[in-house]
């Protein structure tokens, strides 16, 4: 068995989840209990994790892996998990029967986007997007947002229709040292905020790279490796258009 594991990060939070006493918040014991299983993803580098009662099945897989809340804190808990805590949450904006968030995480919430596994994914491809952020925490797009229909649209033609960088773009990769922080990402990796009125509550979330030449690469794919020193995010990187690359790089 190899020392490397590709985990999304609600793998990561899975394995973290379980070895802490404190995941969750206590809930009403009358909701019902979820279970929890990994398996296989048919996507490379991914895994499928399910969460299921008798009455319904939420998976987070590939199409779920660029999906993120628009809020940090849902309030509605609709169900528990095995270890007995709020763990379920309704989604502000989404029907239950639809998404779920789920938290993953162990003494901080980490709460991931859960799809009812009979509704079908959410097909950013073809969706219409009102606005744009980044997320980036530093430089000159630090938070920047964006109506500009044409910017978003280099953005989302990119990611449709762009070739990947030969040969690929590899981000350092970042030493594991106490305590474990799997969702860091390394230097010049950011998310990009996409909001749509056809997932309220919801937002997609693909990545950019910057690198040290100025050069801008986009993904809807980043994918966490980790071994026992190091963790390194590997990623199929497209580059990306002008527009793009200009506004990532002016105030």
């Amino acid at each position: 068995m190899t020392n490397n594991a590709v985990l999304g990060r609600s793998a990561v939070a899975i394995v973290l989840c379980g070895l802490g006493a404190g995941c969750g918040t206590p809930v009403d014991p009358s909701l019902p209990v979820y279970q929890i299983e990994q398996t296989d993803s048919t996507h490379p580098g991914h895994r499928r994790t399910t969460i299921s009662t008798a009455a319904a099945s939420y998976v987070n897989d590939f199409e779920e892996h660029s999906l993120q809340m628009r809020s940090s804190n849902p309030q509605q808990a609709v169900g528990r998990g095995p270890m007995g805590t709020a763990s379920v949450f309704a989604i502000a904006g989404q029907a239950p029967s639809d998404y779920v968030a789920v938290d993953m995480g162990s003494e901080m919430p980490a709460y991931e986007v859960f799809r009812n596994a009979s509704h079908p994914p959410f097909d950013w491809r073809h969706a219409a997007f009102q606005s744009m952020r980044s997320a980036a925490p530093v430089g000159p797009a630090a938070n920047k947002e964006t109506t500009d229909p044409a910017v978003i649209d280099d953005v989302l033609r990119a990611l449709r229709e762009g070739t990947p960088a030969s040969p690929p773009v590899t981000a350092p990769p970042m030493p594991l040292t106490p305590p474990i922080r799997p969702a860091t990402a390394p230097p010049g990796v950011y998310a990009i905020l996409l909001f749509s009125d056809q997932l309220p509550g919801v937002v997609f979330r693909p990545s950019f790279y910057l690198d040290a030449s100025g050069q801008v690469y986009l993904t809807d794919d980043l994918r966490l490796t980790m071994t026992s020193t190091e963790q390194s995010f590997q990623a199929t990187w497209i580059p990306a258009g002008p527009l793009f690359a200009r506004w990532v790089q002016t105030p």
